[in-house]
Parts: C-alpha cells; structure tokens; sequence
C-alpha cells in the first residue's frame, strides 16, 4: 500500500514540477506574452506565483472546513511552525531564481543542474532520521554526475568550439543557491511533518508557507526598491566603460542614449557622472538606467505589481496552481525519509528535452542523453523495492499544545 501511495503522488508531482518550469519559462518568453519586452521583474512574478498558490490553498481549506474538518486543526505547533517560516524565506529566494534563470536558458539546460542537491539527501537522511544509505544511492549519484556531464562531450573533446551548454557566472551562482535552498527544503519538510500536531493536514501546512512566503516577499519587493533608491543603485557616481555600455547603454534607444551621454563622461576606461544634476534629472536617469536591469540585485525587485502587460501573470497564475498541487504532495509524502522518494519526482526531467524540442528549442543527442542518464540516476534506488520497504519517519510528541 505504501509503494502504490508513493506511486500515486509521484506520478502527479512530476507533472506539477514539469509544467511549472514550462509556465516559468513561456512567461520570460515575448512570443507567448504578446510580443513585448518582458519589463516584470522575478520578485514580482514570485509575487503573483505566491499569491496564486495562497489563493489555491485558501480554497482547499474552506472546503475542508465546509467538510466538517475542526479549525484547530490548521494550527501546526510552533516547532512545525518555525520550520515551515525557514522553508518559506528559502522558498521565495528559490522562486526568484527560477524565474531568473528562464529569461536566458532553456528549461532543459539548466533544470538538471538545480537538482544536484539529491546527490547529498541519503546522507542527510541518515544524520536526521537514521533512514539507511544503501548501494543504489551510490550507483545514482555517479549516474546523476555523468548525466550533467553528457551534454559537455562535444566541447570537452574538442568537437564542438563552442559549449552551448555552458552557463553564465550569475546563472551558476543561482543554481547554486537554489540547490541550497531546495535541500533545506527537503529535509525541514520532513521536520515540519514530524513535529506537527496531530491531525494537521498537508492544506494547513501548505497555507501557513504560503502566509509566509507572501509576508517575505512583500517585504522584499517593498522595502528593497527603497534601499535601492536611497543607495543611487540605478545611478553611479563612477563605473566601468565596458560594464556601462553592455548593461546600459546598449540596451536603450538612441534618444535615452543621448540623454545619458549629457550626464555621464567617458574618461580612462571609465564613465562619470557629471556633478550638477537636478532632481528631475536624477529620476530621469534612475528610471532609464532601472528599466535595462543594470544593478543585478536591485533590479530582481523592481517594478508595480501591476503590470502593463497581463499576459506573463498570467501564466505565473497557471504555474502556482501547480505549485500548489505539488507543495500538498511534498507535504503528503513528507512522513517518509526524503531521500527514498524525492529522487523520482524529477521523471520529467527526462521528457523535458522532448517537450523544449516541440516548442521549437534546439536539442542535442547529448542533451537528451544526458537527461535520460541523470533521471536513471535519480530512479535507480527503486530497484531493491521488494527487499526495502518504505517506512514512516517515527513521528517526534509535540512539546507544545
């Protein structure tokens, strides 16, 4: 019964999970939003993706309450509840990534990367739970590192000059922080159901994440821009040519060009900002120099959550009903050790490829390769099933009321 349960989730986790990097990517993408420059920033489509799955839970509660479920039973004990506020500010940094990255790359170049991190969860779940470490994690975490590597063969054997598949410095560093935040995640998961009260359900514990996801990224997208302005991010006083013309001035047209040319002076390599600027100036320049994303952290949070164009939100909308349906399914299946089935929610990554190609995406043998060796890798520890039987995570007594 455990392994027809795990099955069922799974199944309905890996088509959340997939379609979720599909929105996220048909959102960053002008041909399906109308043809515009996309001027929404990630922390607010993380806004809206928020909002959405806040409203989706809200949803799903009621009904429970109108089912005659007790309202105490929303309340998760506080020791859940601080879980759940950690995996809440890890999951809106997450989410801002993972519409970050989209604007640059295909789904099916850099999702395999962000899920490294279960290479390290039979170890964590050995340290947290005692959940045993057996020889198919060691078998898949050498499949999952030669699935990463396969689309690199070409380049790394000196077939191909150029790596298509190489990724920028600031889309390593996001990878990196996403796959931080996403093993946190996994773990504290297991602790926010395992120090839950009894008879709290996955909806409540997906509602309070969500109340503090929205609490989070609120604060970010309305107190970061203001810190942003006071520190002139959007108008240095002095910066490199080379820095100055690729994130700015090659960016604008040739008015808001000209514009800036009568403010800022090229001398050494460097531009500078002439002394005597008004204030209307100043807001001037802030605002053309903001719209081209010249500052790569303020500008995560720039902008109205009313956007000009509705088109985008609307598939972040899309993609936080699948969010939600997967978050209740994590939650679900959260009572077991995470390293014995969060592996095999990722079977989409091997259908990815596939689904890029049809939207009209270039895709390599390698590629798809690659992506079947890793999603292997990531399902090989099914193979000992009959001798393994998956088991509940003891559940710790509550110590608070």
């Amino acid at each position: 019964m455990e392994w027809i349960i795990l099955i069922l989730w799974l199944s309905i986790i890996n088509g959340g999970l997939g379609g979720q990097y599909v929105l996220n990517w048909m959102a960053n993408q002008p041909q399906y939003t109308g043809g515009s420059k996309i001027d929404i920033s990630p922390g607010v489509m993380t806004w809206w993706r928020e909002i959405s799955k806040l409203l989706w839970v809200l949803v799903a509660v009621v009904i429970e309450l109108i089912r005659g479920k007790e309202a105490k039973y929303l309340w998760p004990g506080f020791i859940s509840l601080s879980t759940i506020i950690i995996c809440a500010f890890t999951g809106v940094i997450e989410n801002i990534g993972f519409f970050y990255l989209p604007r640059n790359y295909s789904p099916h170049i850099f999702a395999p990367y962000v899920n490294v991190y279960l290479a390290f969860l039979p170890f964590f779940g050995k340290i947290m739970f005692n959940a045993a470490i057996r020889k198919e994690h060691w078998i898949a975490i050498m499949l999952v590192i030669a699935g990463l590597a396969t689309p690199h063969i070409p380049w790394l054997l000196g077939f191909a000059q150029d790596n298509n598949n190489a990724l920028d410095i600031n889309a390593i560093i996001w990878i990196v922080i996403i796959n931080g935040c996403l093993l946190s995640q996994q773990v504290l998961n297991n602790k926010t159901v395992q120090t839950a009260l009894p008879g709290v359900g996955p909806n409540a514990l997906v509602l309070w994440r969500e109340i503090w996801k929205m609490i989070f990224i609120s604060s970010a997208i309305l107190i970061i821009p203001i810190i942003g302005n006071m520190m002139n991010a959007n108008m240095p006083k002095s910066v490199k040519a080379s820095k100055f013309e690729t994130r700015v001035l090659f960016k604008v047209d040739e008015s808001k060009k000209e514009y800036l040319l009568n403010y800022y002076v090229k001398s050494d390599n460097k531009y500078f900002l002439k002394s005597a600027v008004s204030e209307n100036e100043e807001a001037k320049i802030k605002e053309i120099v903001k719209s081209t994303g010249y500052h790569q952290f303020f500008s995560l949070f720039d902008g109205s959550i009313i956007p000009n164009n509705w088109i985008p939100i609307l598939f972040v909308i899309a993609a936080g009903l699948t969010g939600y349906i997967y978050s209740f399914g994590f939650f679900k299946l959260s009572k077991f050790a995470a390293h014995f089935w969060v592996p095999y929610t990722n079977v989409w990554l091997a259908l990815l490829p596939f689904i890029m190609f049809l939207f009209g995406k270039e895709v390599t043998g390698y590629q798809i390769a690659g992506a079947v060796v890793v999603t292997a890798g990531l399902m090989i520890g099914v193979m000992d099933h009959r001798k393994n039987r998956v088991v509940e995570i003891e559940k710790k007594k509550p110590l608070d009321k």
